[in-house]
């Protein structure tokens, strides 16, 4: 037994050094990417500038491009809910149409509200009107929420979102599409004004290039008209940037202008025709990689310093696990060395060891020896398999009938013992033996056709008015169990002075 603690214990020593080692390697590669990554890290800023500006326009262009779709989308869901409402409260006529368009508006803070009915009268807050003319879309089959463009080509144009209408009845009229208009220009302002941007330049274009949000007579109308001349950087050039918006592809481009490189990175709007483009100067970018770099350097630091605090834990964690299975594995082996390995009951020595300690403790109680009467006739007729099934079974008998806190061990052979702290007289020890040999009663063997098993006891109580050792109490039993056998039958002896 001790050798195979001591083999336990070895076997975790090298686990542990084995994790010490595993550790170190983690961490001295930690280190040497910390150092790789700071000299690289230190490169000139002018082999820096092109990566990095890409990099932050594509993160800033990607964001500001779905915050757009998810604005529109939001006012589209708006719009949905609030005629979803409608048709709950059953509008009867124009008046009471107006008035919740007006209350829509107010709402929402939209600039303009308005329905269309199967006719293609146009209704807004304020009046009736045929919208044919003026709104093109009106003609179109609308299942689906789209979103148009119109006055393209004017200084102002008009950003429309439309959504249709299923089974909604204004009194005896069928309203078909709802539409609103959306103030693109505020949109992205907002989205500038959160970030605090001021380095880059923002617009929305169409496909073809058409200036969406014109706020200064001085601004393009078509980027890709002013650009067309350009001089391209960087193996980008101008039929690329073509194709791109045309197909409303995502892309990268940098030109000059006059003596300055700007870079831009566009990226369409997802479920529409535009293209969302942010530009940005190389001087700006420039400026800024210094700041970039130590906040990288600062990231990269935290990351190490992180994996490095998990390691640790992680390692202390190991060293704790491995120590308590450490423990586990000792109390398992020390649990074997006491437990009768056929019956899973404490074994001699175990038995023994505990009812000493219980004794030491001052703990009176009832202690029995027993066995099983004529078990060798049983071996002998039936075999050794069936006399096993006979031993397996007195000690399942046993456990049913003791407490859980009660020592039963197994001698050898039939033999056992019991020994039941609290039990002091007579009449509770009868209780608890009567118990037992219902249970015995209750043993059945097929091979042994129809043959009883009966067990012999003999009982004495340990009682501090008395304290002998345990080797004496044992004798006492030990009589007893011998006159008990010469009773035929399930049998009890208790010693007397």
């Amino acid at each position: 037994m001790k050798k195979k603690i001591v083999r336990i214990i070895r076997r975790c020593m090298n686990s542990v050094t084995v994790g010490i080692l595993g550790f170190l390697i983690i961490a001295l590669v930690l280190i040497s990417t910390s150092i790789y990554n700071t000299r690289l890290s230190e490169k000139s800023a002018d082999e820096s500038v092109h990566a990095i500006s890409e990099f932050y326009l594509k993160e800033l262009g990607e964001r500001r491009s779905f915050t757009i779709h998810t604005r529109i989308k939001q006012i589209e869901e708006n719009l949905m809910h609030a005629f979803e409402i409608a048709k709950d409260r059953r509008l009867k006529n124009q008046s009471e149409l107006r008035a919740f368009l007006e209350e829509i508006r107010e709402l929402y803070g939209y600039e303009r509200v308005a329905v269309v009915d199967e006719q293609k009268l146009l209704y807004t807050a304020h009046a009736t009107m045929s919208g044919v003319s003026r709104y093109s879309f009106l003609s179109d089959e609308i299942t689906k929420p789209r979103v148009y463009t119109m006055n393209l080509y004017r200084a102002h144009k008009q950003v429309i979102l439309v959504v249709p209408l299923k089974g909604m009845r204004v009194g005896s009229n069928t309203l078909k599409i709802a539409f609103i208009r959306i103030n693109l220009s505020a949109i992205l302002n907002e989205i500038i004004s959160q970030t605090d941007d001021t380095e880059t330049v923002s617009k929305v274009y169409y496909n073809n290039g058409q200036n969406m949000v014109k706020v200064d007579e001085k601004e393009e109308d078509n980027i890709l008209q002013m650009l067309k001349d350009s001089e391209f950087v960087d193996n980008h050039s101008y039929t690329d940037l073509n194709d791109d918006f045309y197909e409303c592809k995502t892309g990268f481009t940098s030109y000059k202008s006059g003596d300055a490189i700007n870079y831009m990175y566009y990226t369409p709007v997802e479920g529409t025709k535009w293209i969302y483009a942010v530009t940005i100067r190389e001087s700006s970018i420039s400026n800024n990689v210094s700041s970039i770099k130590d906040s990288m350097l600062v990231r990269n630091n935290l990351q190490i310093i992180t994996i490095i605090v998990v390691m640790i834990i992680a390692f202390t964690m190991f060293i704790l696990y491995s120590r308590r299975m450490e423990r586990e594995e000792k109390r398992h082996l020390v649990k074997l060395s006491q437990t009768d390995a056929m019956t899973g009951i404490y074994n001699r020595g175990g038995g023994e060891r505990m009812i000493s300690e219980a004794i030491d403790a001052k703990a009176e109680g009832l202690f029995i020896l027993l066995d099983a009467d004529k078990f060798k006739s049983v071996n002998d007729n039936y075999g050794h398999d069936v006399g096993d099934k006979v031993i397996i079974s007195i000690a399942d008998a046993l456990k049913s009938s003791f407490r859980d806190d009660d020592i039963v061990m197994r001698l050898g052979g039939d033999e056992f013992a019991v020994y039941a702290p609290g039990v002091c007289d007579s009449d509770a020890a009868s209780h608890v033996i009567r118990r037992f040999f219902k249970a015995i009663d209750a043993i059945e063997i097929p091979e042994m056709e129809n043959r009883k098993i009966c067990v012999s006891l003999g009982a004495c109580f340990w009682l501090v008015s008395d304290p002998i050792h345990f080797e004496n109490l044992y004798k006492r039993a030990d009589a007893m169990l011998y006159d008990s056998k010469q009773v035929e039958g399930n049998h009890v002896e208790y010693w007397k002075k």
